[in-house]
């Protein structure tokens, strides 16, 4: 990293400083790199493991966390850890509001108006958890593809009619109604539009 540093010397102030300071942020960098290898080698120990009985339970409910676009191994474990006991939370409401992204001041329509604010009164780090997912559905991957299709597009739409940070606040709402639905029925994720989904809910009514 420091040779390729040293490529973009004519756009810096070369310094013995500056140099120096380059060295130790290199150096921080490495050891906060090796320090998370060493985080997901112990992760993925625990998972594996044959020692405990609820493992196999936990293993699999961090795959189905997994199957959710934008979701990843240290996101899904820390959504987990922050979460606790899930059924405790018996409707997404309640699991939206322990996110603290539920509306600071009641009105018709979550995430309506521009100076709607979030609560924030939930667990700070599963906002940010959140806003990090948001961001990757949100976002397209380097071929040109949607990371969720359906997310991208809710996303587009709400921006025609809403300051981005408020489109993206409804998209965290409904990355939590996604995350209950999973944890609640025990199956992976299934990428459908609103249409398709819809129809799932009047097969099931009927």
């Amino acid at each position: 990293m420091l040779s390729k540093a040293k490529d973009f010397e004519p756009l810096s102030i070369s310094t013995p400083a500056n140099l120096a300071m380059l060295e130790i942020y290199i150096s921080m960098v490495k050891s906060l790199s090796e320090a998370l290898k060493k985080v997901l080698a112990t992760i993925y120990e625990l998972l594996t493991a044959d020692a405990s009985k609820d493992l196999p339970v936990l293993s699999m409910t961090i795959e189905l966390l997994c199957s959710i676009p934008g979701i990843g191994l240290i996101t899904a474990v820390t959504i987990l850890a922050e979460i606790g006991d899930f059924p405790a939370f018996s409707k997404p409401d309640k699991l939206v509001a322990y996110f603290g992204i539920d509306p600071s001041v009641k009105q018709s329509g979550q995430f309506e108006g521009t100076q709607n604010k979030m609560s924030k009164r939930g667990s700070r780090l599963l906002r940010r958890v959140l806003f990090t997912t948001a961001l990757a559905n949100v976002r397209k991957k380097r071929n040109g593809k949607e990371h969720n299709p359906v997310l991208y597009d809710f996303y587009r739409k709400k921006c025609v009619s809403k300051v981005k940070k408020v489109a993206l606040g409804a998209v965290m709402h409904k990355l939590v109604f996604i995350i209950f639905a999973v944890l609640r029925d025990r199956k992976p994720f299934e990428l459908r539009t609103s249409e398709e989904h819809a129809k799932t809910l009047n097969k099931k009514a009927s």
